[in-house]
């Protein structure tokens, strides 16, 4: 196997390796404290369907489509999310509709999350960025929980709250990231002593 080869095996590898420690968990299903608004419902796992990436009303976008956003008119809800095994979640990610209140449409106030039992619970502040006009990602980490159940629930801070999707991740911790770079490193030098002896 030439040298290239084996570097891009190499790097496969470590790819491979990462992508089992940063997997996203897998949910098996999920359901509300409040149903969403009959105008905005979740026909069936819209949360969970892969799209998270939504134009949504902004920057002078009249009538946009919206067939992926679940929402919510003047309340909060909980959304109860259950995984198919128990699993240890590092952080989590709400692609949320960032309209600045255009149409009544805007970020929450505030997202948490908790185990049903409460033994568990945190609250995130939502911080407000520049622009709008789509969904964006509001990732929260800093906390580790095993638990085969997670509730996330929000406080609105428009008449609308909307979003096109939710994932759990279990975010490696810095020591094992560190083992995976070293172990690149190690491999590299060994395929490359080999060339330099052959």
């Amino acid at each position: 196997m030439s040298y290239a080869k084996k570097i891009f095996a190499t790097l496969g590898l470590i790819a491979v390796l990462a992508n089992a420690v940063l997997a996203e968990i897998s949910i098996a299903g999920y359901s509300y404290s409040n149903s969403p608004s009959s105008s905005y419902p979740d026909s069936g796992g819209e949360l969970t369907n892969g799209v998270d990436s939504v134009v949504v009303w902004g920057q002078g976008v009249v009538n946009p489509p919206t067939a992926q956003l679940v929402g919510w008119l003047n309340r909060n809800t909980d959304i109860t999310f259950n995984f198919t095994s128990q699993a240890t979640v590092k952080s989590f990610t709400v692609w949320a509709a960032d309209s600045d209140n255009y149409a009544g449409v805007g970020l929450p106030e505030s997202i948490s999350i908790r185990t049903a039992d409460e033994s568990f619970s945190r609250t995130f502040t939502v911080d407000n960025p520049a622009g709008n006009g789509n969904t964006i990602p509001l990732t929260f980490g800093g906390f580790e929980v095993t638990t085969d159940q997670l509730i996330v629930s929000f406080v609105r801070n428009y008449q609308w709250t909307m979003f096109s999707e939710v994932t759990f991740s279990a975010v490696p911790e810095p020591a094992h990231t560190g083992v995976l770079l070293g172990l690149a490193g190690l491999m590299l030098l060994a395929i490359r002593r080999r060339r330099n002896v052959a």
